[in-house]
């Protein structure tokens, strides 16, 4: 009787420890705010918001505009790749092999296409950005042929304006590149290192502003700060390209440390239209294995920070696996993560 007394009391135990475990994992997880509307839509190489109620969604062969949030799809488009706005809005331009194609949305036709580098069968990433002004298109692609250039393309003489290239030995090509709100600036990430700032009337290299790498380049409204994502998100201050803070992750286990550019396709930043807001992951990319303290497969969560100081104020659920692209809406008031076949909106308004 006592040995079962003994073993009934240790089965008790058990049950009142992993009750607790499952309460505590419910309760931090009943802290993360959920997805308002989730689209499984298939192949997703980049999306963005073309108004407040409009979302344009490109893939690999094809672009969708699509009614937001309740997902109606009001236009197809037969060119997809990588996809940057122009500031009017009825413009779009789509990368894909070397290419630019100018889609015009009034007159839902194709008007120009841009040949930046011959074209090769693969699909490497490009990086497009109109300026604020929007006569100019800064065009990049992540290929080992193109080198670390940046061609600018004036877009309605559709010519090609200028070439300005990166003059470091260790950069081997352009990952990424926006302008700044004032147009004053072209901010290039290079890889596998290096982040640099080029003056756009001047057309040259001014400064190297970190000689960490990053996968993603967002300015708050007024220009006063540039945020760069990477596995630390780093805040500058673009009066004097100081570091305001930076922002750091524990390192999930790994058999081996990761390279730097492991984390640039996930480390995502995003600034709200207001400039009060910063959206960046929560933590770094989970490796795909299986937890036993998250359902389902792992996730990477999204934190929403106040942008003067970088402070934590809300976590939503964030993306299976890992983050692709972070975007406001034009009104602030909805945060879209995209992923490569998915993408999950919340509402954020404060």
């Amino acid at each position: 009787m006592r040995h079962i007394r003994w073993l009934l009391g240790i089965i008790g135990l058990g049950l009142v420890l992993t009750s607790g475990l499952i309460g505590g994992a419910m309760f931090w997880f009943k802290r993360e705010i959920q997805p308002t509307s989730v689209w499984e839509i298939g192949d997703i190489r980049s999306a963005t918001f073309l108004s407040t109620d409009r979302l344009v969604v490109a893939g690999s062969e094809q672009t969708t505009i699509r009614r937001f949030p309740d997902n109606q799809v009001l236009k197809i488009i037969p060119a997809g790749g990588y996809l940057a706005v122009h500031p009017n809005r009825t413009l779009i331009a789509l990368a894909r092999q070397g290419q630019v194609t100018l889609y015009d949305l009034e007159r839902d036709e194709q008007i120009a296409t841009l040949d930046c580098w011959p074209s090769d069968r693969s699909i490497y990433p490009m990086s497009l950005a109109f300026s604020p002004d929007g006569s100019l298109l800064a065009v990049s692609e992540a290929h080992h042929s193109r080198g670390p250039k940046v061609q600018l393309w004036h877009v309605e003489s559709r010519l090609l304006v200028d070439t300005i290239r990166i003059d470091d030995a260790e950069a081997s090509v352009i990952q990424t590149v926006a302008f700044s709100p004032d147009g004053t600036y072209l901010v290039a990430g290079t890889g596998p290192r290096g982040v640099w700032l080029i003056d756009v009337a001047q057309r040259r290299v001014e400064r190297e502003v970190q000689p960490y790498p990053t996968g993603s380049i967002a300015f708050s409204p007024d220009g006063s700060r540039l945020m760069l994502g990477g596995k630390t998100i780093r805040a500058y201050d673009t009066s004097t390209w100081n570091l305001v803070y930076e922002l750091t992750f524990p390192d999930p286990v790994r058999d081996r440390p990761a390279p730097e550019e492991f984390f640039l396709s996930s480390m995502h930043v995003a600034v709200s239209p207001n400039g009060r807001w910063l959206a960046t992951p929560d933590r770094l990319p989970p490796s795909d294995s299986f937890s036993w303290f998250e359902p389902g497969p792992p996730r990477q969560t999204i934190a929403i920070r106040q942008l003067i100081d970088g402070q934590r104020r809300h976590i939503l659920s964030g993306s299976p696996i890992r983050l692709h692209q972070l975007h406001f809406s034009p009104d602030g008031q909805w945060l879209i993560d995209v992923g490569l076949s998915t993408i999950r909106a919340w509402r954020v308004a404060d």
